[in-house]
């Protein structure tokens, strides 16, 4: 099904653009994420290449590289979860996932939990928890949250520190592979190694 982009992309890029680097902020810690275990391969887990096959509250399918971790691996199992949950399913179809764990080390980071930093762009938290951007999608509209994150990519920007949908107390990092510069680091703590059967 064909996506038509948001009708407010230019108006959110003109924004992103006016503030420049002034809103950007350092992360240098773990991150994690639930993965299926079909892509548990090193570079798998950091090359954003699902984002590619199908899309997510931050991005259209095909649209971007993005790959989402969280700030805590109970975050990260609350976001592994959440497509089952949303269609009603039973949680054994988003199984089995593999935690691995994740540094980022960043320079150009926006942290969208600040709500200075919210309200110099006009993005509430309202709209980034509660878009559902799988509606949009079903009728063939870009979700708001995807148009941001397809111009968080644009303005250059490494990673977006955003509050997790999925779990009230948490918070999701979305990293731009694409954006990283000269020293980020964006790598796996451990590979994952299967034992031999």
């Amino acid at each position: 099904m064909k996506i038509a982009p948001h009708p407010d992309q230019h108006a959110l890029m003109a924004r992103l653009t006016a503030v420049g680097a002034d809103l950007d902020v350092a992360f240098n810690g773990t991150l994690y994420r639930f993965i299926n275990p079909s892509y548990s391969k090193r570079a798998h887990i950091v090359d954003g290449a699902g984002a590619l096959h199908a899309a997510g509250r931050w991005h259209s399918q095909g649209a971007i590289r993005l790959s989402y971790t969280a700030i805590s691996p109970q975050t990260a199992l609350t976001e592994a979860l959440a497509q089952a949950n949303y269609y009603n399913l039973p949680l054994t179809r988003a199984l089995p996932r593999v935690l691995v764990a994740l540094q980022l080390q960043a320079s150009r980071v926006l942290d969208l939990r600040l709500g200075e930093v919210r309200r110099t762009l006009r993005l509430s938290a309202a709209t980034m928890q509660k878009t559902d951007w799988r509606a949009e999608n079903r009728h063939g509209r870009e979700a708001i949250t995807q148009a941001w994150g397809r111009g968080f990519a644009a303005a250059g920007f490494e990673a977006v520190i955003v509050p997790s949908a999925a779990d009230a107390a948490g918070a999701n990092v979305l990293v731009f592979p694409d954006n990283l510069r000269s020293g980020t680091r964006f790598e796996v703590e451990n590979d994952v190694i299967w034992p031999a059967l």
